[in-house]
This record gives structure tokens, C-alpha cells and sequence, in this order.
């Protein structure tokens, strides 16, 4: 069996810029601090990351504990739930198709390794349809690390599948995603969906490297890809 693990913004969606409208509702809200995500750079990153980053360069505050990022964290999920219906939202082209034909296959797997929160996963994946699709991830709010996420979510995919997994793919479509892929010593699939483009993924090395999951090498990824040629 092979499983592979995507990521959300930029590989599965594009959220229409939801989770940044929703995280500056709530810095201008608590904090009176205007357009509170400019300067950082999401790319990659958990939300807890990225929060405590706001926290401390925007809000000024030093001593970031985990009372107030648990705050943050419940306010930005309100306001996602708001944001996240705008005309900006897609599903980027080839993702649905792609885990689709991974769920009805015998012999694939998919799960989420994302640093989004897990609810905040769910939120954005919702009106894609793409939720049923995924019954086990690793989080944002599992780790800070990108390879703990990882590991985390190929853990919780040996307890839900039925026989050995054999290889684990890792699709993303940032660096961070590659570098975090190798770390864990699984194998990286690239896209260019994002805000990085293919010059910018093939420097880090990735073990595939696809324009889009509509790409015909990137479905022979699938153990069984030629039931669905």
C-alpha cells in the first residue's frame, strides 16, 4: 500500500486568502493592529508558528505562552469560518481528481500533513468537498515541526490501514515541504501550485517534480494508476 500525505493551501485549495483575512480580524479586533500579516511570510509554516510570529513582532508582546496562542487560536477559527466563503476560493486544478482516484483505489492511501490546525484544516477543506476524502492527518496543532507533522500523520495511517504501508509521498508545494519530506525519510512530490514556481521547488532537490497533479507521470505515482488511464 502506498500513502501519501498532501498538504492544504496551495497543493489541495487556494483558500482566497481566508486564513490571513481571518488572522488580521482578529489582530485589528484584540490588538488594534492594522493589516497585522504583512511582513510575514506564511509559506510553509504552522498556524502556531505563524500566530506566535504575529504575536511577537506585531502585537509586541515577548512573553508568548500557550493561554494566548490558545485564544488567538479560537477567535481565528470563528472568523475562518467566515472568511473562508469568498469568490477567491478554489480547489486547485487536478487536486480532487487526484485524491479521488486515491480513495476508490485498493492499494492507496491519503491522508493530510498540513500546518493547519486541525480545525482549521477541516473549515478549508469543507467547501472544496474534499473533507470525506481524508480520515486521518497530522496538524499544525499536533507539532511546530513540519517533520513531526509528518511522522505524526504516517502513525496515524499504520493504525487506520489495513496492510503494510510500503512507500510514503509526501505532496506539497513549498521548499519546506521538501526539506521536511526528506528529513523524515520519505519520498517528496513537488507541484508548482503555490507561490513557488518549478525553478524555485527543483533547488531543493524534490524526488518528483510536477506542474500540477494533472500531470499524467504524477498519476503513475498511484500503485494501481493504470486502472484509471
Amino acid at each position: 500500500m502506498y500513502l501519501f500525505l498532501f498538504d492544504v493551501d496551495g497543493t489541495l485549495i487556494n483558500s482566497g486568502n481566508a486564513g490571513r483575512m481571518a488572522l488580521e480580524r482578529v489582530f485589528r479586533e484584540i490588538y488594534e493592529v492594522e493589516n497585522a500579516m504583512n511582513g510575514i511570510v506564511p509559506d510553509g509554516k504552522t498556524d502556531i508558528e505563524i500566530i506566535k510570529e504575529m504575536l511577537r513582532e506585531k502585537a509586541k508582546i515577548d512573553n508568548v505562552d500557550d493561554g494566548i496562542v490558545d485564544f488567538i487560536v479560537s477567535e481565528y477559527i470563528k472568523n475562518l469560518e467566515e472568511t473562508i466563503n469568498n469568490p477567491h476560493y478554489k480547489v486547485i486544478d487536478g487536486a480532487k481528481e487526484y485524491v479521488q482516484k486515491i480513495h476508490y483505489s485498493k492499494r492507496n492511501i491519503a491522508g493530510l500533513a498540513t500546518g493547519n490546525i486541525e480545525m482549521g484544516a477541516r473549515v478549508k477543506l469543507k467547501p472544496a468537498g474534499l473533507l470525506k476524502y481524508f480520515k486521518f492527518g497530522g496538524y499544525g496543532s499536533d507539532s511546530e515541526s513540519r517533520v513531526e507533522i509528518l511522522k505524526i500523520a504516517f502513525e496515524r495511517a499504520r493504525k487506520f490501514a489495513d496492510e503494510e504501508i510500503e512507500r510514503v509521498y509526501v505532496v506539497g508545494d513549498t521548499p519546506r515541504d521538501i526539506r521536511a519530506a526528506k528529513e523524515a525519510g520519505f519520498i517528496s512530490v513537488a507541484v508548482a501550485t503555490g507561490n513557488y514556481k518549478m525553478d524555485d521547488l527543483l533547488k531543493e532537490g524534490p524526488d518528483f517534480l510536477f506542474s500540477s497533479l494533472k500531470d499524467p507521470d504524477a498519476i503513475k505515482l498511484l500503485k494501481d494508476w493504470d486502472l484509471f488511464s
